[in-house]
């Protein structure tokens, strides 16, 4: 069996990832439905096991939504394309699986755990360290009976699903549509649909704003490569039943510019996300979970839990070059999950600056000077 469940376990990455990327519904309306292969899990111990995937998603959908501070007086329009990813560190492979009710009466079951080359015999806590999905090897608990008198499913062994011995997780690509305005802000857009074969839709939706702020205190003086500016953003995911999460950020973000092209900056934003998760246990027979300790698994009970993340800021530092129509930007961020991210951004136009018609003011006068200068030679000249 054990090949079988690795197989499983292998698998379980995948599933989730697909789970937050394409509804796997029965049917129009209905709840996400998940086979006999999750029987291993209650809803708590689900939520501890995929808190570290729902940590990677947030710090994935809060990168790549700002750069420089500098903000034109214009309007302009752009596409920006970029990638992410998560190193997971260790605080990340464990979480505080539940135990069975029954575990820590020893007069009624006698319990024990092989793990790192020593046993524990009823010595068992109530929350015991088993891999999250990015973890490694699960410890099961064994168990004896020591009467008789309660059903035998509250005597058996308990095993735990293991991890997937994972060290660097991939973010979600971000296309996202960036707009500027003549007040110095800017907002980007995300957004898109996957619809599946039961006519479910998984909807997201995300949009932050830039708004440049050090001109209204006259912070930097003269000097117009510096600049400072606030971000908030929002983003939503809904499949309608079975799972709806949103993630909120804002911070300050501060830039350097060089007339090269060159641009270097820094951040410090709040991040977190929260939902729903709850999916149908089917296309299992009773007897599959009879012998479970779970009282939970054992009726069928859905597996439900709210979706929590264990992240809630991130400071970061990153460069950027722009040349013509396109900018590249790299940058770095400590957070729960340390990440890198990177992209490239296509601008697209750009009309109605200030700073263009003080361009042409300032080149019309310059040809009037010129003019004047040139009269006042003919008339010397007479």
């Amino acid at each position: 069996m054990r090949p079988f469940y690795r197989f499983v376990h292998k698998g379980l990455i995948l599933f989730f990832c697909v789970a937050l990327m394409a509804p796997i519904s029965a049917g129009a309306g209905e709840y996400i439905e998940v086979s006999k292969d999750f029987t291993l899990f209650t809803s708590k111990n689900m939520q501890g096991y995929l808190k570290p995937l729902f940590t990677s998603v947030e710090e994935s959908f809060n990168s790549n939504f700002f750069t420089t501070a500098n903000y034109k007086e214009e309007w302009s329009i752009a596409l920006d394309i970029s990638v992410n990813g998560m190193f997971i560190p260790s605080s990340n492979r464990t979480y505080d699986a539940e135990m069975p009710d029954l575990y820590g009466q020893t007069d009624i079951v006698d319990v024990a755990q092989l793990r790192d080359g020593s046993t524990n015999r009823n010595n068992v806590p109530g929350m015991i360290k088993q891999p999250t999905i990015y973890g490694g090897m699960s410890y099961p608990v064994f168990s004896a009976p020591q009467n008789h008198l309660d059903p035998d499913s509250l005597y058996k062994s308990v095993a735990f699903v293991e991890g997937n011995d994972i060290s660097f997780m991939s973010g979600i690509p971000a296309f996202q549509l960036m707009m500027g305005f003549p007040t110095r802000t800017q907002l980007r857009i995300r957004s898109w649909g996957v619809p599946n074969v039961q006519d479910e839709t998984l909807f997201y939706f995300a949009f932050n704003i830039n708004q440049q702020i050090d001109h209204f205190f006259d912070m930097f003086g003269e000097d117009k490569s510096l600049a400072l500016a606030l971000n908030f953003g929002y983003h939503m995911m809904n499949r309608g039943k079975g799972l709806s999460m949103n993630s909120l950020s804002f911070g300050a973000h501060f830039s350097k510019t060089w007339e090269s092209g060159i641009f270097a900056y820094a951040a410090a934003q709040y991040e977190n996300v929260g939902g729903e998760f709850k999916a149908i246990r089917t296309n299992f027979n009773p007897d599959d979970v009879a012998n479970s300790p779970y009282k939970e698994i054992r009726d069928g009970d859905p597996l439900e839990f709210d979706i929590e993340g264990l992240n809630s800021y991130r400071i970061l530092g990153g460069l950027g070059y722009r040349y013509g129509i396109l900018e590249l930007h790299l940058d770095a961020g400590w957070a729960e999950q340390p990440i890198v991210s990177t992209g490239i951004t296509f601008w697209i136009a750009s009309w109605g600056g200030k700073k263009k018609e003080k361009e042409h003011i300032e080149q019309f006068e310059e040809i009037e000077r010129i003019e004047r200068v040139k009269k006042e030679e003919k008339r010397e000249t007479k």
